[in-house]
């Protein structure tokens, strides 16, 4: 760095950390006001309504063989070139990977089309794994309906065709943002957030229809679930496709499944798939090493970041 630049910083640097203190002090001063626009007159109303679809219930674990796929990707950005990783994966609760799929490159690609390789590579890694043996439960990663709002037609109908193709698949979000439930409530925070201010006991929502604009792709049940109390609530969705209505004595007979391997109330299949399959910082690092890039100008340097 020249001494100019480094004189720069040293100037610049307490109006940095003034800034930083009028942030702190401005969240203090507005957090009572902004946590109270959630918690307004109508949450109360919102929380009996949690509670009215709430379903007590503790699993009994089932002995099963359950799969979870999960996908990641990651790149870094030069001038004019991403060098970019993908990769998915099915594996089961004893960790034994049923089938992995990859993908390195250097040239211009936008995030949506690592998303869209992501994505089918998903869809080879479940078909992959049904193939080699019988699965009770084929747990995927993420939300069904964000994925079927998000991406384009062909990406759907790859979706969709896993979907079709196994009647035992089912969709596990650890957060969700959608307000489908007590939208019309005035709800100014996500379902997730009101049904896990209800309690901490194991239970589940009553199944609940997603409203879907494009019904070739059919509806999408969405259930809110706690598999063990005092472990955070977890969003699975099911399409029509797979198994039609959906009750809660099938609820139940779900849970008892998901409930045979779990950690902190998290399928350990899922887990798992996310610890195979996340692509790092640091895993980027060693690929541009491996690509001889370490000195390529990249794009965020003059931040230093």
């Amino acid at each position: 760095m020249r001494v100019r630049d480094a004189t720069f910083l040293t100037q610049l640097s307490p109006y940095c950390f003034q800034l930083l203190h009028a942030i702190y002090l401005d969240a203090i001063d507005r957090a009572e006001r902004n946590v109270s626009i959630i918690r307004d007159s109508n949450y109360q109303y919102i929380i009996d309504a949690a509670v009215s679809c709430w379903n007590d219930y503790e699993p009994t674990a089932k002995d099963c063989e359950s799969v979870g796929v999960d996908s990641s990707w990651n790149k870094r950005s030069f001038q004019g070139l991403d060098l970019y990783a993908v990769d998915a994966l099915s594996v089961n609760s004893e960790n034994e990977i049923l089938a992995v799929e990859w993908d390195t490159g250097l040239k211009i690609i936008r995030n949506e089309m690592l998303e869209s390789k992501a994505l089918f590579m998903e869809s080879r890694v479940t078909e992959n794994a049904t193939k080699k043996r019988d699965i009770d439960i084929i747990s995927i990663d993420g939300s069904l309906a964000s994925r079927f709002s998000q991406n384009n037609e062909a990406d759907i109908m790859l979706i969709t065709d896993i979907i079709k193709k196994n009647n035992n698949v089912i969709f596990v979000s650890k957060n969700s943002d959608t307000k489908t439930q007590f939208a019309s409530l005035g709800a100014k925070a996500a379902d997730i957030y009101y049904f896990n201010h209800i309690g901490n006991s194991a239970g589940f929502s009553t199944p609940f229809q997603s409203i879907q604009t494009n019904t070739r792709h059919g509806n999408i049940m969405e259930i809110y679930a706690r598999l063990k109390e005092c472990t955070p609530i977890i969003k699975i969705e099911i399409s029509d496709m797979t198994i039609g209505q959906i009750n809660n004595a099938e609820v139940k007979k779900l849970l008892d499944m998901l409930s045979f391997n779990t950690v902190a109330g998290y399928p350990y299949c899922l887990k798992l798939a996310h610890q195979n399959c996340k692509i790092s910082k640091r895993d980027i690092d060693r690929i541009v090493g491996f690509y001889g890039l370490e000195n390529e100008a990249k794009s965020r340097d003059p931040l230093n970041e």
